[in-house]
C-alpha cells in the first residue's frame, strides 16, 4: 500500500471511530442527571481530577511520584509533600505511594527541617522532639488513609505501628495498629508478636497476655508449624503473670 493511502485509510478510520464514540455518548447522555452546584461542591478537588484524568491517572500519578522523588533528593519539603500527596491521590490503590509518603513525611522531613533552621547544633532539642513527633503524626494521617483506600492495608498498619512505635514512643497506639495488622486476612508473621510485646510495654500485661493467648488458639497454631515462638513467648509471660495450670495453654505435644 503506498504511503499516501495509507494516510487516507487511518484518517477514515479515526473518524469513524469519532463518529461512533459521538453516538455512543448521545444513546447514554439522557440517561445521566444534571449537575448543579449543590452536586458538584462535595466533589470539588480529589474526585473532580480523578474524574478528568480517567484512565491517565495511574500513568500520571507515576510520572508525579518520579518528579516528587527528584525534590525529595533536592530536600524540598513543601514542593515533594504536595507531590507524593497527589500521587496518592491519582492512584489510591497504590500502597507503595502512601507507604513511602508515609515514610517520608515520618522519617525524612522533621530532619530538613531542622536542618533549614540552622541545624541540630542550633535547634534546641525540645523543638527537635517536637518536629518529629510533628511529623510522624503527619505520616500516619497519610497511612490511615492509605489503609481505607489502598490494597495493601495490612502492610500499611504495620508500617504505622512502627512509625508510633519509633516516633511517637507510643506503646499503646503501636500495639493498635499492630492489632489491626494481625487481624486482617494475610497478617505478616510479626504482627501479632509485635502488637502484644508494645500492649506489654505500654502497661496492660495481662490484657496482652490474653489478647495473644486468644490469637495464637484461633490462628497461630493452625499453621503448618504451630508459631512455636510466639508460643514460647506466651509461655514466659504466663510465668511472668503467674498464670495458674488451669488457665495456660494446655502443653502440646510437640513443645521441648
Amino acid at each position: 500500500m503506498r504511503p499516501r493511502a495509507l494516510w487516507i485509510a487511518c484518517l477514515a478510520l479515526l473518524l469513524a471511530a469519532g463518529a461512533l464514540s459521538e453516538r455512543s455518548w448521545l444513546s447514554v447522555r439522557s440517561c445521566i442527571p444534571e449537575i448543579g452546584p449543590k452536586q458538584i461542591e462535595p466533589t470539588i478537588g480529589q474526585g473532580v481530577l480523578l474524574g478528568i484524568l480517567g484512565g491517565f491517572r495511574t500513568v500520571i500519578a507515576d510520572m508525579t511520584w518520579i518528579r516528587s522523588y527528584v525534590l525529595w533528593e533536592r530536600k524540598d519539603r513543601p514542593a515533594c509533600e504536595t507531590l507524593m500527596r497527589t500521587a496518592c491521590a491519582l492512584d489510591p490503590h497504590s500502597r507503595y505511594f502512601w507507604e513511602n509518603t508515609g515514610y517520608a513525611l515520618g522519617y525524612d522531613m522533621a530532619h530538613w527541617e531542622i536542618r533549614r533552621r540552622g541545624g541540630y547544633a542550633k535547634v534546641p532539642k525540645e523543638i527537635q522532639d517536637h518536629l518529629f513527633k510533628s511529623y510522624a503524626r503527619k505520616g500516619l494521617e497519610v497511612l490511615d488513609e492509605g489503609v481505607r483506600l489502598s490494597k495493601g492495608r495490612a502492610a500499611l498498619l504495620v508500617f504505622a505501628g512502627q512509625l508510633a512505635e519509633m516516633k511517637l514512643s507510643d506503646k499503646q497506639l503501636a500495639a493498635d495498629y499492630y492489632r489491626q495488622a494481625a487481624e486482617t486476612v494475610s497478617p505478616p508473621w510479626y504482627a501479632a508478636r509485635f502488637c502484644a510485646r508494645n500492649e506489654w510495654d505500654a502497661g496492660h500485661p495481662m490484657e496482652a497476655y490474653v489478647w495473644f493467648k486468644n490469637y495464637w488458639l484461633d490462628r497461630l497454631s493452625k499453621e503448618s508449624d504451630h508459631a512455636p515462638d510466639d508460643l514460647a513467648l506466651i509461655r514466659d509471660m504466663e510465668t511472668h503473670l503467674k498464670i495458674n495450670l488451669l488457665s495456660r495453654i494446655p502443653r502440646q505435644s510437640w513443645e521441648k
